[in-house]
């Protein structure tokens, strides 16, 4: 017994009756010709109203009855068959076959409770057939009603009664399916096809068994079988075109969804797979029309929710869509179909932090397959996240490891994180699946640029024909280039060419600013960067050069502020724009007004992280506002309890009021979610001081140092909280004991740099120097070596030791830098010449005011004076923190390098407020010769 009509028995009884004519009268025997006629053709709904006419003309004549139930029910008329079903009863037609067809109009009206009442369980006086046929409806409703031992006692009666019938055997199935056993489910299938190879119900079950694994031929052929027997029957038309649509037939599906909807035109299914063929068909607005049909059922229906979001978003009605697949993702959060449209329609509005978090959920899931890994990459590298970035790429690199444009996006991450070796790993293996791939070349290009490597970043722009050289990534690299090379005005009609080509360009942009930034054009670079803000509202480069000038109040923090309040004006819910705005407004003094920002009714929804709520309690607190500060530090804990951050804010809010008891139970708790965590063991250890005095505290560091679980973060603590006490020697020897009981490099660089600091500078390098012996590979050991040796001013030594981290470590920007600034402080050309390159190396890896210092100096001694100028002005206008006073130095050679280009005016106003402040340095004594012949105009 199944659900679906049975239309072959509807074929049937009319064939015999039509072919037999037994006990017909005339005046039915024409009506029943036209309805097998109509039948054959699949036209049900003419063969009913013939039927009717029948049993009008013979209304004692059960055969006609039964007929027109059985017609009744393929067309999901219920009632007209059950009435009908039961007249034929009373007039003794076909006990058994009259009985399944009323019991399959209860279950089509789900009247599962009426037929348990209805139909008790025979006993031995009934027929065996019709017992058979009760005993298997009975098992039907038992499993609606998820009574399953009942009904497995219903169907082991079914199979006693009527072992080789139709109907016990498929109420078997449904019993084997209802127990996940669809092994059993299937051969109870094929028994019901042994005993009848044409049943239409269990030619139903055998195409759905079919097309579940996936041989959707043998499917669609079984369901042939059917209507070339049944071509009304419209679960079968509608099951075929389903699965016609799914092997790419959409024309044949189209006939078959034209037919069921003929004979049921109302039929919900059929609807929803004519909406699914005009979807496919691009035809957006018819789909969208006959979705709307559905509205009431369309959550209901499967993949509903997802196709109404595809044509949603197909007509532009992005809201709708998204809204669409949220409900549905909500309903099906394993889908990776509904996770990456939904993460997608996210991304394309800028909301990577979304889009990852619906990734995510995916991932956590066990769902995702390369795509959605892939996407995931994607979301975390526009949310500025390169690392997260990195090991989503390297998941769908696993799951899909020949698509080459997976991998050159795995570079583009690993670039961004700063790891250009693997970037050219990566971008290698890219070009192995697929040489012509531009992107992967271009990978190549920058990474080679990121390592100073301008000869190789030229080579691999170079392979690139005429038509990749147009792209906006490398036209972009080319620029860039450019830029290295000092070429300043070819790099700014390199970059001005590639933003004609490409409006919408984000890369071209940002080196545009980083060259009016080399040209002295603040106010163009700050331009710039807010046109990249309104194209890309997380830019990290803009974001972060926007926000160091907005705090550094210095002449520009008021154009930068600003830039930033128009970007956020015009993207008000991006958390990282909105972050950098109220940092910006705190240096400000404007904290009333950042608050405003962090207050909106979107920020201050849960989900957005921990960073909202923190910046929110700090501006609280700087407005004195404690209570509201301390709410929004919880809320900040609340959503990320492993954060550090937040909880020591909260604990510095409850300490600041008195509560010294909830303050240590917050950071005790912090320390008992993560007992290795450094930082919450200095928490916990600065409120026990605050608390219980300093010998508590190194109590404290040294019980912690002693439990397993708190190593190797706890060995630190005792010397950390000894220099927090300005007992720089005390802390020096307590590093130095537990380096001797658990050595580490950073044991042993901690207590060589506590020894720098209390004036044991032997002592510094004896430490670091035994650790170099066991460890000679210490890239940060033999860093602090080299700066120890600086100090002691054994410049010969420090360079030896350089040399061997550079030739180590090619990639270590500072050490490059502190190499070549040493061997051009001696100041002959070949000197110069070495550490050139050197210099421009670290530069072009780490483009911070040091190494265009550096390479700026270098240059101008080099006599090529423009392009020296340009580097300086850039390490004397560099943003600084707040409070941090200009290197007089840096001052001074740029000053110096001013006048040998003439800016005779320039140089008098970079040097003047230097030497008026009366600070010594080291180039003072030629930094005021150098003021004296200025103003003598020499």
């Amino acid at each position: 017994m199944a659900t679906p009509p049975n239309a072959r028995r509807t074929h049937l009884l009319l064939a015999a009756l039509v072919a037999a004519g037994i006990g017909i009268g005339e005046a039915a025997a024409q009506p029943l010709q036209r309805a097998r006629a109509a039948q054959d053709r699949g036209d049900l709904r003419t063969a009913q109203i013939e039927l009717r006419n029948a049993v009008r003309a013979e209304p004692e004549n059960g055969a006609v009855r039964a007929a027109l139930a059985a017609v009744s029910l393929d067309l999901g008329d219920a009632e007209t068959a059950d009435r009908e079903a039961r007249a034929a009863l009373e007039r003794g037609h076909d006990p058994a076959g009259t009985t399944a067809l009323l019991l399959r109009s209860y279950i089509a009206r789900v009247r599962f409770e009426e037929l348990l009442r209805d139909f008790p369980l025979p006993d031995g006086t009934a027929q065996p057939g019709v017992a058979a046929q009760v005993a298997a409806g009975r098992a039907i409703a038992q499993l609606a009603r998820n009574e399953r031992d009942a009904a497995r006692e219903s169907v082991a009666a079914a199979l006693q009664l009527g072992p080789n019938s139709v109907e016990p055997q498929l109420a078997a199935a449904s019993l084997a399916l209802a127990d996940g056993d669809r092994a059993a489910a299937e051969a109870a299938v094929d028994r019901a096809l042994a005993a009848n190879p044409d049943a239409p119900d269990a030619l139903i079950r055998k195409a759905s068994f079919q097309a579940e694994r996936g041989t959707l031929p043998a499917a669609i052929e079984t369901l042939g079988r059917l209507l070339a027997k049944a071509p009304g029957h419209v679960p079968a038309r509608v099951l075929r075109g389903e699965l016609l649509i799914r092997s790419g037939e959409d024309e044949r599906a189209r006939e078959d969804i034209a037919a069921a909807m003929r004979v049921s035109p109302g039929n919900v299914p059929a609807t929803y797979l004519t909406a699914m063929l005009q979807a496919r068909a691009r035809d957006w607005r018819a789909a969208d029309e006959t979705l709307q049909r559905l509205s009431p059922v369309l959550p209901n229906l499967g993949d509903g929710l997802l196709l109404l979001a595809t044509v949603k978003r197909a007509l532009g009605q992005n809201g709708q869509a998204e809204d669409a697949a949220q409900r549905y993702f909500a309903r099906r959060p394993e889908d990776p179909r509904a996770a990456k449209l939904l993460a997608t329609m996210q991304m394309e509005t800028n909301r990577h932090d979304a889009a990852a978090g619906t990734l995510q959920r995916l991932v956590d899931r066990g769902g995702a397959d390369a795509e959605a890994y892939d996407l995931l990459g994607r979301a975390h590298a526009g949310a500025g996240r390169p690392r997260e970035a990195v090991r989503a790429f390297e998941e769908a690199v696993g799951l899909s490891p020949e698509n080459s444009g997976i991998r050159a996006r795995l570079a583009a991450a690993r670039l961004a994180m700063g790891d250009s070796a693997g970037t050219t790993r990566a971008a290698e293996e890219s070009l192995r699946i697929s040489p012509g791939q531009a992107g992967a070349r271009e990978m190549l290009a920058v990474a080679a640029l990121a390592r100073g490597d301008l000869p190789g970043a030229q080579t691999e722009l170079d392979r690139l024909d005429a038509t990749q050289r147009r792209s906006e990534a490398a036209g972009t690299i080319d620029g860039l280039l450019k830029l290295a090379r000092f070429e300043v005005a070819a790099a700014r009609t390199a970059f001005e060419t590639v933003m004609r080509d490409h409006p919408e360009t984000i890369g071209a942009r940002l080196g545009l600013a980083r060259v009016a930034t080399a040209q002295g054009n603040a106010a163009e670079a700050e331009r710039l960067l807010g046109e990249v803000l309104r194209r890309a509202p997380s830019n990290p480069e803009a974001l972060g050069r926007l926000m160091a000038t907005a705090t550094s109040r210095g002449p520009r923090a008021g154009a930068a502020r600003l830039v930033l309040e128009t970007a956020q004006a015009a993207a008000p819910n991006e958390v990282p724009l909105a972050l950098a705005l109220t940092a910006a407004l705190g240096a400000a003094g404007e904290a009333t007004r950042a608050l405003a920002v962090l207050n909106t009714e979107e920020f201050r929804r849960a989900g957005h992280g921990p960073a909202l709520p923190m910046a929110r309690s700090m501006t609280h607190a700087s407005l004195g506002q404690w209570v509201e500060a301390e709410q929004a530090a919880r809320a900040a804990l609340a959503e990320d309890a492993s954060a550090v951050q937040p909880r020591r804010q909260l604990v510095a809010l409850l300490l600041r009021a008195g509560n010294t008891r909830n303050a240590l139970s917050v950071a005790e708790e912090g320390l008992r979610l993560q007992p290795g965590n450094g930082a919450m063991q200095q928490l916990l250890a600065g409120v026990v001081r605050q608390v219980q005095g300093e010998d508590a505290a190194l109590a404290l560091a040294d019980r912690l140092a002693q439990a397993e679980a708190s190593r190797p973060a706890s060995l630190m603590l005792r010397g950390d909280l000894l220099l927090a006490a300005q007992r720089p020697a005390d802390a020096a020897q307590a590093f130095a004991d537990a380096h001797a009981r658990y050595p580490s490099s950073e044991l042993a660089q901690r207590a060589a740099a506590a020894f720098r600091a209390a004036g044991q500078v032997d002592r510094a390098m004896e430490i670091v120097t035994a650790w170099l012996a066991r460890q000679p590979e210490d890239i940060g050991a033999l860093n602090l070596a080299a700066q120890i040796d600086i100090q002691a001013g054994r410049n010969s030594a420090a360079e030896e030791k350089l040399m061997q981290l550079v030739q180590r470590a090619p990639d270590n920007a500072v050490a490059l830098n502190n190499l070549a600034w040493l061997l051009a402080e001696r100041g002959g050309p070949p000197e110069l010449e070495r550490a050139r390159p050197m210099a421009q190396r670290a530069y072009l890896m780490l483009p911070n005011a040091e190494t265009a210092d550096t390479l700026g100096w270098i240059l101008a001694r080099q006599g090529e004076t423009e392009r020296a100028v340009a580097l300086l002005r850039l390490a004397v206008n560099a943003p600084r923190p707040q409070g941090q006073p200009l290197d007089p130095g840096k001052a001074f050679r740029l000053a110096h390098t001013l006048r040998t280009a003439g800016h005779r005016e320039e140089a008098l106003r970079v040097i003047e407020p230097v030497l008026a402040t009366g600070g010594a340095f080291g180039e003072r004594a030629e930094a005021e010769r150098l003021l004296a012949d200025l103003r003598a105009g020499r």
